[in-house]
């Protein structure tokens, strides 16, 4: 079993493997900055550093392209993080920053700056930066509710003279797009089904085998431990996602069952069905799955999840 304190990094690492494949990343951003046109070309991605300064981005890549070069990253969030909006415009400046102290360091070492603007600048008139591009993909079970552009971080009455910064967030839960790469739009979408417990699709929908490692990016997006254990330690390399949905639920069904048989879950006691939620929330079991097998409220695993922090 995954550490709970370890598994959202794990999830990470997954995630990030699956995005740094050209063509995954090449659709993701056609889709959501063109419309679904082919703009971005795998081939004219490159992979680089993602640590910029002191800090690492998730995935980071160079596009030489149509319009020009641009860095393009993406950042996973798996929880609603509030300053949002900050972190991406720090990452995005710090990416510029990053190239100007290149370019001032190679006019030091040529010695060209001539005119008094030039000294003062640093750089010459004729550079020019690589601008850079961020999308924020949120793998939450519930919608984004704060702070999507920086002014949201104010408290002011008077914002039109203020400069914003949007960031570009990308909902899974609520994603409707169709992507051209295969394997990234079957990811997309199972994904969307199990953070909105849609267990009949599933169950109706994925009952072809998919390659071993792109179940593993399935169960990180959509943060179950569980799920993402039972496939971690299938000895096939083609999984059938329908299946392992399946024998999980099984599994967990038969858990809450046979707890609330020894705690007195029968008798509806809050005690017991609360020591009920706790110990499936402590397995991995995620909220959607705790949900739809238990019958409780929301409210009530709330309560839950409080009594173990």
């Amino acid at each position: 079993m995954i550490q709970k304190e370890n598994s959202f990094g794990t999830f990470d690492q997954e995630i990030n493997a699956f995005f740094k494949d050209a063509h995954h990343f090449a659709s993701l951003i056609n889709t959501c900055l063109y419309q679904g046109q082919e703009i971005v070309k795998p081939q004219d991605l490159m992979l680089v550093d993602p640590k910029i300064q002191a800090y690492t981005r998730d995935v980071l890549m160079l596009w030489n392209g149509r319009y020009g070069s641009y860095y393009l990253g993406i950042e996973n969030q798996l929880i609603e993080n509030y300053p949002m909006p900050y972190r991406i415009l720090q990452y995005d400046c710090l990416v510029y920053k990053d190239q100007m102290d290149i370019l001032e360091k190679e006019h030091r070492k040529k010695k060209n700056l001539r005119s008094s603007e030039e000294f003062l600048s640093g750089i010459k008139e004729e550079d020019k930066l690589i601008p850079c591009i961020t999308i924020v993909i949120y793998y939450g079970t519930r919608p984004w509710q704060y702070h999507f552009e920086m002014k949201d971080l104010f408290d002011v009455k008077d914002e039109h003279h203020l400069i914003d910064f949007k960031m570009n967030l990308l909902e899974v839960h609520s994603d409707t797009h169709r992507y051209k790469d295969k394997e990234l739009d079957l990811v997309f979408s199972m994904t969307r089904d199990i953070l909105n417990a849609n267990f009949n699709t599933i169950r109706n929908k994925y009952k072809q085998g998919i390659p071993k490692q792109v179940a593993l990016v399935i169960a990180s997006m959509a943060k179950d431990e569980e799920l993402y254990q039972q496939i971690k330690e299938e000895e096939k390399e083609v999984i059938v996602m329908c299946e392992s949905l399946d024998r999980m639920r099984e599994e967990a069904r038969a858990e809450g069952m046979i707890l609330g048989r020894r705690d007195g879950l029968i008798q509806g006691e809050e005690k017991a069905e609360l020591r009920i939620l706790t110990n499936l929330l402590k397995k991995g079991i995620s909220d959607s799955y705790i949900l739809e097998i238990t019958g409780v409220s929301s409210e009530l695993l709330m309560k839950a999840k409080q009594a173990i922090h």
